[in-house]
């Protein structure tokens, strides 16, 4: 959208009216904003991971943006006129700021123009909802979120508390359509889409400290959103939306499933394509990979082993069991257990020895993934 002004008349008229509020950069520059500084850096408020990839320029334009966004300002003035570079900070912005749910992630720029020179940009962001709706919206959320963290170990590690939020969340949503990618629609609702359980998430984290960043990609060819997340310090990538798996012809989910946490970025890799918008780290370390914190990735199958894992999770009162075998070892524990039959004496052994909680009288469920070598089985409790 472009506002025309013909003549330089209608400019020295505008500056007259204005009370000539042209800042001297602007006169040299014939009235025009001046380019952003190329060596601005600014203040960033806490850890706002797609800030950090920015050009100086940028990021000047998002500090700006930011502040009209904030106050949920109807237009925001006086912005250099380059539409890329405003698309980019606010395509930043929403991606770091989930606290910000009032905001649509959208909006119209209008340039205008002194014959064919570009003088300055307004940008007029689309909102969600009004103050009022706000500020009820914002209760909500806030008692959502102290429901939440009263369930994390307040002395625990970022892993622990991570791994409380990432169930907690998968617990406490569901996975459905909706019409935007906010935190209101799982913390004021009832669930959400990718964006929603990444956005989530994010701000979650950020509660308690972690540094988390929203990411976009896709998975098995649809568009998709996760999380990269720093662990006491160690990159990795937690995807809450596939954390919440949903059985097959139902709408319950049997989840957590744990193979989406603390990924490193080979594991990563194997079902997701990470957008190259937005350079990443690489994660190549395991150190929050759940099972290897739980001691259940298997380097080979052994009918023992498992049994005793098994065990401990029915005597922990765990409603599913989960199990990851490494690339070489999963073909070997999926022809023992299903093909050799070692299922239910594998069930029968454990379940004898942590009291015999299990009702062992009907089917066993449970389900495979391939790509990632983990079984995962419903515990029945009589």
């Amino acid at each position: 959208m472009k506002r025309l002004l013909p003549l330089l008349l209608a400019l020295a008229l505008t500056l007259g009216l204005a009370g000539c509020e042209f800042s001297l950069d602007r006169l040299k520059s014939g009235g025009a904003v001046p380019p952003p500084p190329d060596d601005y850096a600014g203040e960033q408020d806490g850890f706002r991971y797609t800030r950090t990839t920015l050009t100086p320029q940028a990021r000047y334009l998002y500090d700006q943006l930011l502040a009209g966004l904030k106050d949920q300002a109807a237009e925001i003035t006086d912005l250099y006129p380059d539409t890329d570079l405003i698309q980019t900070a606010v395509g930043a912005i929403y991606r770091d700021y989930p606290e910000l749910f009032w905001f649509a992630g959208t909006g119209q720029i209008e340039v205008t123009y002194l014959g064919k020179k570009p003088l300055e940009a307004t940008y007029q962001p689309t909102y969600t909802m009004d103050a009022q709706q706000r500020q009820a919206t914002q209760a909500q959320i806030d008692q959502w979120t102290t429901d939440c963290l009263a369930t994390l170990p307040q002395e625990g590690s970022d892993y622990d508390k991570a791994l409380g939020i990432y169930t907690y969340v998968v617990e406490h949503a569901d996975y459905q359509a909706v019409d935007s990618n906010s935190i209101v629609n799982i913390m004021a609702g009832e669930g959400g889409l990718c964006g929603c359980y990444a956005k989530t998430t994010q701000y979650l984290l950020a509660q308690v400290g972690i540094d988390a960043a929203y990411i976009t990609g896709q998975a098995r060819g649809e568009s998709h959103a996760w999380n990269l997340a720093w662990l006491d310090g160690t990159p990795c990538w937690i995807d809450t939306t596939w954390g919440d798996p949903v059985v097959t012809g139902g709408s319950d989910s049997q989840g957590p499933a744990y193979e989406y946490f603390g990924l490193t970025t080979a594991d990563l890799l194997r079902t997701h394509t990470i957008d190259e918008s937005v350079p990443v780290p690489a994660c190549t370390s395991d150190a929050n990979n759940y099972f290897v914190r739980q001691g259940l990735l298997f380097p080979s199958y052994s009918f023992d082993a498992l049994a005793s894992a098994l065990q401990r999770a029915i005597a922990a009162g765990e409603s599913t069991f989960s199990v990851r075998y490494t690339d070489e070892a999963y073909p070997a524990a999926c022809a023992a257990l299903f093909d050799r039959g070692e299922l239910h004496p594998l069930f029968r052994q454990a379940n004898e020895a942590a009291g015999s909680p299990l009702n062992l009288t009907g089917s066993l469920w449970y389900s495979r993934n391939q790509d990632m070598g983990v079984l995962t089985f419903l515990l029945p409790y009589a």
